[in-house]
C-alpha cells in the first residue's frame, strides 16, 4: 500500500492496484463518494452491447444480506442523493450524504460489487426498463440524432456504439452472463474509490480491506477510434430540424484541454456566444443551440447541435457555418477571451466549495491524468489562453471539414 498526499488531497494505491483518493474540505457536514470502474461501451465485444449499462441497472436488486427493497431503505434513510451512470468508458457508483453516513455508503458500495444477487426474474425486469429507455431516446430527437451522429462519427468502434446497446443483446441477455462480465472486469487496475468533503482518509482507506481479495488485472488495451467524415442526413417526421456538427477533438490529457473548454465556451457554451448571439438573439432561428466537448482517453468530439423551422433549416444551417467560419477566420476579440475566461475562473471557484464537483473532478484526474493539478496551476494555464491560442484551437480542429451534419 502507498500513500500521495497533495496539498489535501491523499491518494492511496492499494497492494492489487485499487486507487483511492479523498480531498477533504473542512466545514462541510456531508461527503461525496464514487466508485469508479473503467468500464463502458467502448470495452464490450458486439455480443456485449449494452451489458455496461445493464450491469449498472443489474447492481441495484440486492447484495449480500439485503434485497433491492432493503436496499432502497438504506439509501433513503441516509438522507442524500445516491445513484450510478454508465459512459463510453466509465461507470460510477456515486452519492452525496451526511458525512456519518458515508462509510456506511462505501461498505454497500462495496458490497454490491463483490456480491450482487440479481437473478433471471431481476434481469427479466431490467430489461424491460432499459428497453423504456430506449424507445425514450427513440422519442427524443436530440438524443436520436446525438447517437446515430456519433456512431457513424466512430463507425465499427464500439466507441461509438448506443451506451444503452443493441436490443437484440439486451434482449437475449443472462443473469449467468451478467455475473461472468462482472467478474471478468472488476479487477483493482479498473477501480477507483473516491471521496471529497468531511472525509477521513484512514478510515476510508480501511473500509476497503475487502477489495484487496480482486486480482490486479491487466488494463484493457483498444485502439483509438478513426474519426469519419462526411455530410449525413437522418429522415424522421418531425416538427422541427435537428442539426448537428461533429469534428474530431483531442483527449481529455492533451495539453491542449484549457485552451478547447475556453475556445468551447466562446463559440456556443454560454449566453454570450458567438452561437447562441447570432443564431438565437440575432436571427432568432432556434430556441437553442450550444456547442460542447466530449473528450475521452485517447480521443474525443466537438458537437454543435440546434433545432429550427423545417423551413428555415438552410438558412440556419447556413447561419451556424458562416458564424463558424468567421470566428476561425478573424479569431475573437480580447474582451470575448477575457470574458469565457472569467466564466471558466468563477465556475472552477464555486465548484470548489462542492463536493460532487470536487469527486467528479478528482476521479476523472486519477483516471485520465494519474495526477491533481493545483488550483493555482489550472488558473494559470486559463491566464495562458490568448485570442491567438483560441483561433488556432478552432482551425486544428474544424479547418479540414464542417462536417457531420443532420437534418431531418
Amino acid at each position: 500500500m502507498h500513500n500521495n498526499t497533495c496539498n489535501t488531497i491523499t491518494t492511496t494505491h492499494l497492494a492489487n492496484n485499487v486507487t483511492i483518493v479523498s480531498r477533504a474540505m473542512p466545514n462541510t457536514h456531508s461527503a461525496a463518494l464514487g466508485a469508479w470502474i473503467l468500464n463502458g461501451g467502448r470495452h464490450q465485444t458486439e455480443e456485449q452491447a449494452g451489458y455496461a449499462h445493464l450491469l449498472e441497472h443489474l447492481l441495484f436488486k440486492g447484495c449480500e444480506g439485503m434485497d433491492a427493497l432493503t436496499m432502497a431503505r438504506r439509501f433513503e434513510a441516509m438522507g442524500g442523493q445516491i445513484n450510478a451512470h454508465t459512459g463510453r468508458e466509465l461507470t460510477a457508483l456515486h452519492g452525496l450524504v451526511p458525512e456519518q453516513n458515508l462509510l456506511e455508503l462505501l461498505d454497500m458500495f462495496i458490497t454490491m460489487l463483490l456480491t450482487p444477487r440479481f437473478n433471471e426474474r431481476d434481469l427479466a425486469v431490467e430489461r424491460e426498463v432499459v428497453l423504456q429507455e430506449m424507445a425514450m431516446i427513440e422519442d427524443t430527437p436530440e438524443e436520436a440524432v446525438e447517437e446515430s451522429a456519433i456512431e457513424l462519427a466512430w463507425p465499427h468502434h464500439p466507441l461509438g456504439w448506443p451506451i444503452l446497446g443493441r436490443q437484440a443483446v439486451v434482449e437475449n441477455a443472462t443473469a449467468e452472463g451478467m455475473h461472468d462480465y462482472l467478474r471478468s472486469l472488476l479487477t483493482g487496475n479498473r477501480l477507483w474509490i473516491i471521496a471529497a468533503g468531511a472525509v477521513d482518509h484512514a478510515a476510508l482507506v480501511q473500509a476497503c480491506t475487502r477489495l484487496v481479495a480482486l486480482p490486479p488485472g491487466t488494463p484493457p488495451a483498444q485502439p483509438a477510434p478513426a474519426f469519419t467524415g462526411g455530410h449525413h442526413r437522418m429522415q424522421q417526421d418531425l416538427t422541427q430540424s435537428h442539426l448537428l456538427w461533429s469534428m474530431a477533438a483531442p483527449p481529455i490529457s492533451d495539453e491542449r484541454y484549457p485552451a478547447l473548454v475556453l475556445a468551447n465556451h466562446l463559440l456556443g457554451g454560454g449566453v454570450s456566444s458567438r452561437l447562441f448571439q447570432e443564431i438565437r438573439e440575432q436571427r432568432g432561428l432556434a430556441y437553442a443551440i450550444q456547442s460542447r466537448l466530449e473528450l475521452y482517453s485517447d480521443c474525443g468530439l466537438w458537437l454543435i447541435q440546434t433545432a429550427c423551422e423545417p423551413d428555415r433549416t438552410q438558412e440556419c444551417h447556413q447561419a451556424v457555418e458562416d458564424t463558424l467560419l468567421r470566428l476561425m477566420r478573424n479569431g475573437p476579440d480580447a474582451d470575448e477571451v477575457e470574458n469565457s475566461r472569467n466564466h471558466l475562473r468563477a465556475s472552477m471557484l464555486i465548484a470548489e466549495d462542492d463536493p460532487e464537483e470536487n469527486m467528479e473532478r478528482l476521479a476523472r484526474e486519477a483516471i485520465y491524468l494519474k495526477r491533481h493539478p493545483t488550483m493555482d496551476e489550472r488558473l494559470a494555464q486559463l491566464a495562458e489562453i490568448t485570442p491567438e491560442t483560441v483561433m488556432d484551437n478552432l482551425n486544428r480542429a474544424w479547418s479540414d471539414t464542417l462536417n457531420l451534419e443532420w437534418s431531418p
